[in-house]
């Protein structure tokens, strides 16, 4: 995980640690600004190194120069590089601006070319990193957070598109081309679960085998993150789980306290696994919402449903869930685990917040029932965008503040498409049919039907 700016309209008068407050959180590892005043370009990146050797940025081959946030973890793919991101402008050389229908990860990239004069800007299928950019008054700027393009005099930032990549003309800001990266299959073919059973496997090897950073969770007792905990300990991986529990907000349902026990009696039993259990105190949501305020630019959540008027526009900040991440984190980066694995996505893909055509959440769009004509709701908002955004919104600035990587194995494109591919039947055989076929197969504990914690 790291942060990227780039800008064509330098300001000598903005101080630097300013412009960079919030981007330097996701890169306390190394900082390194490059401005070119005769053209008022600036790159500044900042690293949080997590794959292979250390390694700064920008990258730079004569006249290409690339920023990039993120992990690709096909990189071995591509030829022996030490670090991932190294394979960047090699694929740019060799397949043009297709290169990023090569990369399998997790990853906001901007490469530019002053020989030809374009910027690529591209984001992988969910665009799980954060990235805006403005094309204001003909210049061009691109940042992990908006704030930088803001202080720049940038108007009209606008977020970054998910599974795209946007090709611009440096010296105009014009807009040349875009196009999606990865194409869904939506025909659903597929009778048995047991591809989907390999494609979770391989998500969660790729996300755990690449790097040396010590691992955590949160874990609650609800489907998404049993699922990951799960694998995990199949795998014999080292770990470490934090739950978070009680309650400050009667309205807050409580953990299934039955089902958190026998996790975490599952955990004790493993050589590399432990747990720790956090309460959840008034003084402490406090604390930790000041810390949110103050470690991350304002971000609005926009969430709403496709078949209702539902509509839902709150702060970041006023999540309560921004503030236990919080806390989960704070307690990670002290025991030294900088690696943390989200199941964010698993509601949104799975489920659709609910289940046979009953919503579980007002912004549920069509009520978790599949129909067999896939193409008649794809994509649902929460596929890319509604609560999709707004959680990995939250994800993503929470963990960077404290200097967190996260990945998410549910996110993982062939995971993702190994869902779409199964029959419409046995996606709607049981609530998020693919967990609950897959806690049967693994005898690990769990309450059917329930939606619950992480």
């Amino acid at each position: 995980m790291c942060s990227i700016l780039f800008s064509t309209k330098y300001n000598k008068d903005i101080n630097l640690d300013d412009l960079n407050y919030h981007n330097q959180f996701r890169g306390p590892d190394d900082t390194c600004v490059s401005i070119d005043e005769t053209n008022g370009f600036m790159f500044i990146h900042n690293l949080l190194s997590m794959t292979g050797k250390f390694t700064r940025q920008p990258f730079i081959d004569n006249s290409i120069i690339c920023l990039y946030n993120g992990e690709v973890y096909n990189y071995k793919d591509f030829g022996d590089y030490d670090s991932d991101g190294e394979c960047l402008i090699d694929l740019y050389k060799e397949y043009g601006k297709d290169f990023v229908k090569k990369l399998d990860g997790e990853f906001a990239i901007l490469l530019l070319d002053f020989e030809k004069d374009i910027a690529i800007m591209a984001t992988d299928p969910f665009k799980i990193k954060p990235l805006f950019y403005s094309t204001d008054n003909n210049e061009f700027g691109c940042s992990t957070y908006s704030t930088p393009l803001n202080m720049l005099g940038y108007n009209n930032i606008q977020k970054a598109k998910p599974n795209t990549a946007m090709i611009f003309k440096l010296s105009d800001a014009t807009l040349l081309d875009e196009f999606t990266i990865y194409e869904f299959d939506l025909n659903q073919h597929k009778t048995s679960f047991d591809d989907w059973n390999k494609a979770f496997e391989e998500s969660i090897k790729k996300r755990t085998s690449n790097s040396s950073q010590n691992i955590f969770i949160g874990l609650s007792s609800g489907y998404d993150s049993g699922a990951i905990c799960c694998e995990l300990l199949k795998n014999n991986t080292p770990f470490k789980a934090y739950s978070v529990l009680g309650a400050c907000d009667p309205r807050i349902i409580h953990e299934n306290s039955a089902i958190i026990d026998s996790r975490h009696s599952m955990i004790t039993q493993s050589e590399k696994a432990e747990f720790e259990t956090l309460w959840k105190k008034t003084e402490l949501y406090n604390a930790h919402r000041d810390l949110v305020q103050r470690g991350t630019e304002e971000f609005i959540y926009t969430i709403e449903s496709s078949s209702s008027n539902y509509k839902e526009r709150r702060k970041l900040i006023d999540d309560r869930a921004s503030s236990w991440l919080s806390l989960v984190c704070t307690h990670a980066i002290n025991d030294g685990r900088k690696l943390y694995l989200s199941g964010l996505g698993a509601d949104e893909i799975f489920s659709d917040y609910g289940f046979g055509g009953v919503k579980k959440t007002q912004h549920s769009n069509f009520g978790g029932l599949f129909p067999k004509d896939l193409s008649t709701i794809f994509p649902w908002n929460s596929f890319y965008h509604s609560s999709m955004e707004s959680y990995l919104a939250k994800e993503e600035y929470v963990s960077g503040m404290h200097g967190v990587e996260t990945r998410y194995p549910f996110l993982d494109k062939k995971v993702v498409q190994e869902f779409l591919w199964l029959d419409h039947n046995l996606k709607n055989s049981q609530y998020k049919s693919v967990l609950d076929n897959y806690f049967i197969e693994n005898n690990y504990p769990f309450n059917r039907g329930e939606k619950k914690g992480f």
